[in-house]
């Protein structure tokens, strides 16, 4: 336990570092002045935090340095080495995506990354919101047939897949399928696409067109008279930041004196499109530095650098933030406190939003105010139920509910459905599955009932669950659904949606109950779609487990084509000795109607 410094620290800038056993850091601080900085630790009335880091604390040793931005870069270092337990560790997740065209090899393809790197491929993003780099992903596979899986492609696959039959890849994972140059014009084409080059991309598409229909090959040039029809309309879909296009994050910062929350929007072309929040509890720093750290921290560890920066108050150090981002970002990234203009408006929001976000930690139900307005409720919800429901083409129909209270999620009051008796993708009579049992065993047992219900869709959804209330319930709680892609709110009866703020602080609570139910639900659909792909005919193959019959499915599709493979496409695909073993069982067993597995 260190009761005072070991020695009194220089009157210089630099670095202290607080150690515990065996010499691991405990905490790594900076400051202008280190006599001053440090002499606080040891000051009466210290905050706990402080308090149990000198009880840890066997020693503590100063860095000097030359400047203040030498302890800047030097403290940044240092934590992000040892990554002391005593620091602000502020971590953004949420990074957003880029497009990746791996350039170098000799068929490219196109691939989804949060992670950009100088590995000679080239880079599209990142895309804000997220969801965009999906979508363009998806149009270079249907569009523009480039490869977007991960399977190997060296010409080792024996058959196309799907969507090569669709028409939707080139197959270059089929030797002699396709000639790379031919697959790297495609490459080039979807190239211009992603950098919004629409008119360039249109007359070379038209002009391939014409040498096709020359060459008599009338479906080639059909598809490149198709593709550059569509080309003007997916160029005006694009949502990329594209460097120095105005994408800037705004932060605001509310609570103290120990435990704080912050909140930010990224902005793009002026537009929020994002908003995400972050608890910071005991901190050591005063209010004038934690800002400052915290976004050091934040954009310490993101690949993702914005054009700017904004804040709601100014803090010691704007300068130094903005030094570290350009250096980062490659240019001059400034960091500002608008007092006029859209960005002050938007901060001011954002305050709000991280005041009532703060607020809502000692009552997490306030929050909910507005929304209890909107819908009509005698008070804010205490406890919110979430259904939703997850298939592949109306295969393992599962559906999931969760449970929010008081602010938080309670897993152990998780349930998930095996849908069984709605039939194929009937999304709304899964909904009234799901709900009918969910509330007459609730009846049943005797359990309370939430204050309202919630369901991931639109009025489709929330109709069906009304209709399975009917018969249960004379007083069923309130009820309303939550669509995905305009977040609006729809209540049963009710033809006009409830819209709120897309800042509300409200509506981002639905919106994470919601995904919490979408993010079960899937998780629950794909353990019981694994289960029943793996109750395969091949696993009866004596020698043949799961993997190797995930590896006979992969390469030949259905239980029957594994049955008439010849022994040398079988040791392609899982090796000689498992190949014996599967044409012997292939030639004692009696043929089966061909199935997926």
């Amino acid at each position: 336990m260190l009761d005072r410094p070991p020695s009194p620290p220089p009157e210089k800038p630099g670095c202290y570092i607080f150690r515990g056993m065996a010499g691991r850091p405990l905490y790594v601080g900076k400051a202008r002045n280190l006599r001053a900085r440090v002499s606080s630790y040891f000051q009466e009335g210290i905050a706990p935090k402080i308090a149990r880091l000198r009880r840890e604390a066997e020693a503590l040793e100063y860095v000097v340095t030359a400047s203040e931005w030498e302890a800047y870069l030097l403290e940044n270092n240092l934590i992000k080495q040892f990554r002391p337990p005593f620091n602000v560790l502020l971590k953004d997740d949420k990074t957003y995506p880029y497009l990746k065209l791996t350039l170098k090899d000799v068929y490219p393809r196109a691939l989804l990354t949060r992670r950009p790197s100088r590995d000679g491929a080239l880079y599209f993003g990142p895309f804000v919101p997220g969801g965009q780099a999906k979508r363009n992903l998806k149009l270079l596979q249907e569009r523009f047939r480039v490869v977007t899986c991960s399977d190997p492609l060296d010409g080792s696959r024996p058959r196309p897949c799907l969507y090569y039959e669709m028409g939707q890849c080139y197959a270059p994972c089929i030797r002699g399928r396709v000639a790379p140059a031919f697959y790297r014009r495609a490459v080039e084409e979807a190239r211009l696409f992603l950098e919004g080059r629409t008119a360039q991309l249109r007359k070379e598409l038209e002009a391939r067109m014409t040498e096709a229909a020359g060459r008599q090959d009338y479906e080639l040039a059909a598809h490149y008279r198709d593709l550059a029809r569509a080309t003007e309309a997916l160029g005006g879909r694009q949502a990329v930041s594209r460097p120095g296009e105005g994408h800037w994050e705004l932060f605001a910062l509310a609570g103290g004196p120990e435990t704080f929350v912050l909140c930010a929007f990224s902005v793009l072309e002026g537009k929020v499109v994002d908003r995400r929040s972050w608890r910071v509890a005991e901190s050591e720093l005063p209010r004038g530095e934690l800002l400052g750290t915290l976004l050091t921290r934040l954009f310490g560890n993101t690949p993702v650098l914005p054009d700017g920066v904004a804040v709601e108050e100014p803090f010691e150090g704007m300068e130094l933030l903005s030094r570290f981002l350009t250096e980062r970002k490659g240019r001059k990234v400034p960091v500002v406190r608008p007092r006029r203009g859209e960005k002050a408006r938007l901060l001011a929001t954002l305050l709000e939003n991280a005041k009532l976000e703060f607020s809502a930690k000692a009552d997490p139900v306030r929050v909910l105010l507005p929304l209890a307005r909107a819908l009509g409720l005698a008070a804010p919800p205490r406890t919110i139920e979430c259904f939703d429901v997850s298939h592949s083409a109306g295969e393992a129909t599962t559906a999931s509910c969760v449970v929010w209270t008081a602010g938080q999620m309670d897993r152990r009051r998780y349930r998930h459905f095996h849908v069984r008796k709605a039939g194929g993708a009937d999304d709304f009579a899964a909904v009234a599955e799901a709900v009918g049992r969910r509330y007459a065993r609730q009846l049943a047992e005797g359990e309370p009932l939430p204050d309202l219900l919630l369901i991931d869709g639109g009025p489709g959804q929330v109709n069906a669950a009304r209709a399975a209330l009917a018969p249960l319930l004379p007083d069923p709680p309130p009820l309303a659904g939550l669509a995905k892609r305009e977040e609006w709110l729809y209540l049963p009866g009710r033809t006009e949606p409830v819209v709120l703020p897309k800042e509300s602080p409200a509506l981002h609570l639905l919106q994470q109950v919601r995904d919490e139910a979408h993010r079960f639900a899937l998780a629950r659909h794909r353990a019981r779609r694994e289960r029943a792909r793996l109750a395969s005919p091949l696993l009866a193959i004596p020698g043949v487990g799961p993997v190797t019959a995930k590896k006979l499915l992969r390469a030949f599709l259905t239980t029957g084509a594994v049955r008439a493979a010849s022994q040398e496409q079988l040791a392609a695909a899982v090796g000689a000795a498992a190949a014996r073993r599967i044409r012997a069982w292939a030639a004692g067993s009696p043929p089966a109607t061909p199935s997926p597995g």
